[in-house]
C-alpha cells in the first residue's frame, strides 16, 4: 500500500521545483486517486479540525470517506 506525501516530502519536491524554474507556477491538485480530475490549490494547510470549525464543508461525509488504515486522522491535513 502506497502512503501518502508528508509536509517534509512535499517541502522537498517544491524546492525541487523552485530550483528548475519553477517556482512561480500554479499549482493543480488531483480530485482523485487516477490522477484524472483536477482543480487549483486556493487554499494552503488546514487540520480536519481547522475544517470542521470553519464548516468549508461536511466533516462527517469526509471522515467516512477517508480510509484510516492509509494515515491516522489527526495526522492529516488538507490542502485545497
Amino acid at each position: 500500500m502506497s502512503k501518502p506525501i508528508t509536509i517534509n516530502q512535499l517541502k522537498k519536491l517544491c524546492n525541487e521545483e523552485i530550483a528548475k524554474g519553477h517556482g512561480d507556477y500554479a499549482i493543480m491538485i488531483s480530485n482523485d486517486d487516477e490522477g484524472n480530475g483536477f482543480h487549483y490549490l486556493w487554499y494552503s494547510f488546514a487540520t480536519l479540525q481547522e475544517m470542521k470549525d470553519e464548516s468549508y464543508f461536511d466533516y462527517h461525509d469526509l471522515l467516512y470517506d477517508m480510509d484510516k488504515n492509509v494515515a491516522p486522522l489527526d495526522k492529516t491535513i488538507i490542502l485545497g
